[in-house]
């Protein structure tokens, strides 16, 4: 199965997608001592990251706002290695909300293999976390397709939209 790793601390961590809107990849990329690292991640994943970080750090009275976004610093770097998709994930913090820890399992369908699934570790200062929630943020956001004014559904840039309240006919996915 997947590689088992610990980068404590991280050099430079970030959270962001490529692609376009509807059709874009997630990662999470961290370097380490010249070696660059990426998990693949869902959507879902990105935002629940950026939502959890900014409630612990909220819990140490600091704030993430638009000013703490870096784009340029922060953006997903080509030559990372791939690990393998992020299963869960969990984000936790010291007493003093000084040091945090990201933990990523390596998703795995059959349950047999759950005790080679790989396990890596990212350890990081405040500043990093505020950075990364920020990218998180932004990654999530920059990519919101534009939505049907009837159905609420997501309106695809290259194949359009069967609204279903208007009488169409399409899946009734979100």
């Amino acid at each position: 199965m997947g590689e088992s790793l610990a980068f404590e601390p991280v050099d430079w961590i970030t959270a962001g997608a490529v692609g376009e809107p509807g059709r874009r990849t997630f990662s999470i990329q961290a370097a380490r001592d010249g070696r660059l690292v990426s998990l693949l991640v869902e959507k879902a994943q990105v935002r629940v990251l950026a939502e959890l970080a900014q409630e612990l750090l909220g819990r140490v009275g600091v704030t993430v706002t638009p000013d703490d976004l870096d784009e340029a610093s922060q953006r997903l770097r080509e030559g990372a290695e791939e690990l393998w998709r992020a299963g869960s994930m969990s984000l936790g913090t010291d007493e003093e909300g000084e040091h945090f820890v990201l933990e990523a399992e390596e998703f795995v369908e059959d349950e047999d293999e759950q005790e080679t699934a790989g396990v890596v570790r990212f350890a990081m200062a405040r500043e990093q976390l505020v950075a990364l929630a920020a990218h998180a943020a932004f990654a999530v956001e920059a990519g919101a397709r534009e939505r049907c004014r009837f159905c609420g559904r997501p309106i695809d840039p290259v194949l359009g939209h069967t609204c279903v309240t208007m009488n169409g006919h399409g899946p009734l996915t979100v």
